[in-house]
């Protein structure tokens, strides 16, 4: 298993954006915005603590926003699928449109709301060897 890494703006940038307030006077930032497709928000429960396989969404952005548990996001660029990333997921974040991704839990399970478009269409990747959430990630 990787070292699991932070995710600050700047580590996180290859992937997606940081969801975060970056101050100013403004009470309200639009931070994404997908103007060819409309949105659907979903729920999303993960048990995972091994990935035999990520996805990718070529066509949507997909937001993950932590609300109950201890999660870890696996990502990886398009072009590099196998040179993926472990980040604790404690702040919500968007991946870009075309990033491998698979969601883990560091605890009974991890709950995150989803943002993405209305339709996604979904390619899936083996991952060999799968990657294993150990006991020295706890």
């Amino acid at each position: 298993m990787r070292p699991i890494e932070t995710i600050d703006p700047a580590s996180f940038a290859p992937y997606g954006t940081v969801l975060e307030f970056t101050g100013g006077d403004d009470r309200f930032e639009v931070l994404v915005t997908e103007p060819d497709s409309p949105w659907r928000l979903a729920v999303f429960r993960s048990r995972l603590r091994s990935c035999a396989e990520m996805e990718c969404h070529p066509a949507s952005l997909e937001s993950f926003e932590p609300m109950r548990g201890a999660g870890v996001l696996l990502v990886a660029a398009h072009e590099t699928p196998s040179d993926w990333h472990a980040f604790l997921l404690d702040r919500p974040v968007c991946l870009h449109k075309g990033v491998w991704h698979s969601l883990l839990t560091l605890s009974e399970e991890t709950v995150v709301k989803i943002a993405e478009n209305l339709e996604v269409s979904s390619e899936l990747r083996p991952v060999e060897p799968p990657i294993r959430l150990g006991a020295e990630c706890l």
